[in-house]
């Protein structure tokens, strides 16, 4: 019947194969219903994560394709994932795209775009946009090298990484190689950072 939140719930539990066989299909119809009809739903409302989420998953199905169903095209996830990341400010889409930028996926290479939005999602407490911003950081990759600030945000992204090996072996790599004046300056940034959140 239009009802957002089910449709959305629905979706996510084809697309995880969660209590119903996986679905990919049916995952990408409940997701394109809410894009249809909330794509100008105020980004302030509650709800709009959920549209905002929606916009994110189309924009992976685009991006990897469905066999036998939907043809792979990266134009239509960078589409996707911009109109998430602009409109509702969503930091999932913000990596995505980053991502998209970085790679030259549907769209020239352009790493200051991409460390643009990787700002705005590692703001945003996104992990792997922390993790990835702050291996560019310490490494110096597209962006002066500053050491200690890439390892505050990779120190982040392990807290918040759960389960994602990369991020904790990204972490653990620089903390190796990093210097004790790195180290001590990258926790001063941290504690400043935690204390402007806590004002």
């Amino acid at each position: 019947q239009g009802h957002m939140g089910s449709q959305w719930k629905l979706g996510r539990m084809y697309a995880d194969g969660d209590q119903v066989p996986k679905d990919d299909v049916r995952a990408f119809q409940y997701f394109s219903q809410i894009a249809n009809s909330h794509a100008e739903d105020n980004p302030e409302a509650p709800q709009s994560r959920f549209v905002a989420n929606a916009f994110v998953a189309l924009g992976h199905y685009f991006l990897e394709g469905i066999p036998n169903n939907l043809k792979r095209d990266t134009d239509r996830a960078r589409e996707m994932f911009f109109y998430a990341a602009s409109y509702f400010a969503d930091p999932d889409a913000q990596y995505n795209l980053a991502r998209m930028y970085l790679d030259g996926t549907g769209a020239p290479r352009d790493p200051k775009q991409a460390l643009r939005w990787l700002g705005l999602a590692a703001n945003k407490g996104q992990s792997q946009a922390q993790a990835l911003l702050g291996h560019m950081l310490f490494k110096g990759e597209h962006v002066p090298r500053q050491a200690a600030q890439g390892l505050m945000w990779l120190t982040m992204a392990k807290e918040g990484a759960g389960r994602e090996k990369w991020i904790t072996d990204m972490y653990d790599a620089a903390l190796k190689q990093a210097t004790s004046d790195e180290r001590t300056m990258a926790f001063h940034y941290l504690e400043s950072r935690m204390k402007g959140r806590r004002n």
